[in-house]
């Protein structure tokens, strides 16, 4: 396996749509290995998806606010950050209970954004400032939410992204899509708390404003540049291993899956784009598979500590 290189092993030139369903702003995929089905969110069209490598199992959960981000439970169900609150999905059922709702700063809009099910079992989930992008301040939050508990982590975030965790459960990578950092820190699995670690790199709009972020089984970790078109890929000690050009102009987040995790699975954005540029990308929006030499492993889920 080229650790040196990690991007090389794409295949990029075969990516192909899993899907023929469009989204406003799709985020979060998981793939669900017992299932075989991958799950993602449309955060504006306010929709949970799923859909398998094998066509005709398409289907679709909706709500009735924004929807940005989810996780596997032990048993099967999703995690789901639902506006400002936490809920359960059973995929199977359709039924949904409200886990905890977490409050905003008085006065202050905000939504949850980017989360992630952590090795400690808890889901961490950012919030953040819901107004336009050029007038966000720093009101965001991270949080870790347990099934008895949603507690209050880190303050001074703008748009907290990024969030993912090395399969040993030992590092934990995170990032600003405002304040345009990533970052790479020392996490204990058993308490679920971090250290201040490494800044790994400052991005810029034109390098890749640092949106959702993956990791595979050797630890190099993917980083979505939805400003500019690009996956940036970063070795496990934080070197710029390379850059590759996604098939959409608006990539927003990686997952791997596939029967052995040698699939990559990337999200993407039409939001606030032309007519022009949607007619030169009219797949901005999709869920992109993309064949790999390297390999990714199965997520943690919501209750299960390592």
């Amino acid at each position: 396996m080229n650790t040196a290189n990690p991007g090389h092993t794409l295949a990029m030139s075969q990516a192909e749509l899993l899907c023929d369903t469009m989204s406003t702003l799709a985020e979060s995929p998981v793939w669900d290995e017992r299932r075989q089905v991958l799950f993602w969110c449309d955060i504006l069209g306010g929709t949970v998806r799923s859909a398998a490598l094998e066509p005709g199992r398409y289907r679709e959960w909706s709500f009735p606010h924004t929807v940005s981000s989810l996780g596997l439970c032990q048993n099967g169900d999703l995690v789901i950050a639902c506006g400002m609150d936490v809920i359960i999905l059973n995929p199977d059922s359709g039924e949904t209970r409200l886990l905890h709702s977490i409050p905003a700063p008085k006065g202050i809009p905000c939504r949850l954004n980017d989360g992630r099910i952590g090795p400690d079992g808890a889901f961490w989930v950012g919030t953040m400032h819901n107004v336009p992008l050029p007038e966000m301040e720093p009101h965001g939050e991270l949080w870790r939410i347990t099934e008895k508990n949603a507690e209050r982590i880190q303050t001074g975030l703008t748009c907290p992204n990024g969030l993912a965790f090395s399969e040993d459960g030992s590092i934990m990578w995170q990032s600003d899509s405002v304040q345009k950092w990533i970052r790479r820190r020392n996490f204990d699995s058993r308490n679920g708390s971090f250290d201040e670690g490494v800044l790994v790199a400052q991005m810029t709009e034109e390098t890749g404003r640092p949106d959702g972020g993956c990791l595979d089984s050797s630890g190099n970790y993917y980083s979505a540049g939805v400003s500019a078109g690009l996956l940036n890929v970063f070795t496990p000690d934080g070197a710029l291993a390379d850059v590759i050009v996604a098939p959409v102009p608006h990539p927003t987040m990686f997952c791997f899956g596939g029967t052995d995790f040698s699939t990559l699975f990337l999200t993407s954005h039409r939001h606030n784009m032309s007519e022009d540029r949607l007619h030169k990308a009219p797949f901005s929006g999709g869920v992109w598979a993309i064949p790999t030499q390297t390999k990714g492993f199965a997520g943690f889920r919501f209750g299960e500590g390592r």
